[in-house]
């Protein structure tokens, strides 16, 4: 019988870690294959383990802020619809008020949190979760970390070379740490062309729009022009 993973991925962190990647391939930039990703890390483990992996869900944790003057968050707003929809990802987005401090200092706080109890709550789930892959600064996770391997689940970390200090030996995980940087071939979106129905007037353009929803670039410009 395979075993039950639910992926874990604190989006502010490997936001920020994306440069890891980038050097990895001597890129200065590129997107992540946000469907691919979590598929990618449980390929690994289950080579790893030599047993299979069944991915039960993959849950994303960032923040979006929300009173930033000039600043449009609809782009954000639409990249975590696109994990929803597009990647099957459960998100868990917190707003935080940047022109509050405090608000501010508790962003990563709150994913910390969020990360915390989500991985507890589903730890003491029965027959829900038997590894709990988690992608990101497990530093401050350590006792939710330890209270899910107390309930009899085992721990996969996920991390980016040089990027967490914490030693092995201190046991956070069962199993050696992934390096995601070390997958950054597997896990660039390869964009494909292809030829889509525009949604809106039903002519056929090529383009590498995944989305559910295309429009082509005359109806794209009517509504910007509108």
């Amino acid at each position: 019988m395979a075993e039950k993973a639910i992926v874990f991925i604190d989006g502010s962190w490997l936001y920020k870690c994306r440069g890891s990647l980038f050097d990895k391939l001597g890129e200065e930039n590129f997107e992540i294959d946000y469907a691919k990703l979590p598929k990618v890390i449980c390929e690994d483990v289950a080579n790893a383990l030599d047993e299979d992996i069944s991915l039960v869900r993959t849950m994303y944790f960032g923040t979006i802020p929300s009173s930033r003057s000039g600043f449009n968050t609809s782009k954000q707003y639409s990249f975590y619809d696109f994990l929803e929809r597009s990647c099957g990802y459960d998100t868990y987005i917190h707003e935080i008020d940047v022109g509050n401090e405090d608000s501010r200092m508790s962003g990563n706080s709150w994913v910390e949190v969020s990360m915390a109890t989500n991985l507890v709550y589903y730890a003491a789930l029965p027959a829900v979760m038997d590894i709990a892959i988690v992608i990101g600064d497990y530093d401050n996770l350590s006792p939710a970390l330890r209270r899910v391997r107390s309930l009899g689940k085992r721990v996969q970390l996920v991390s980016v070379n040089g990027a967490n200090g914490i030693p092995e030996h201190t046991r956070l995980g069962d199993f050696p740490t992934i390096y995601i940087d070390e997958h950054a071939a597997d896990v660039k979106l390869v964009r494909e062309r292809l030829k889509r129905v525009c949604k809106k007037c039903g002519e056929e353009e090529e383009t590498t729009w995944a989305g559910s929803d295309f429009f082509c670039s005359n109806c794209r410009g009517r509504h910007r022009g509108a």
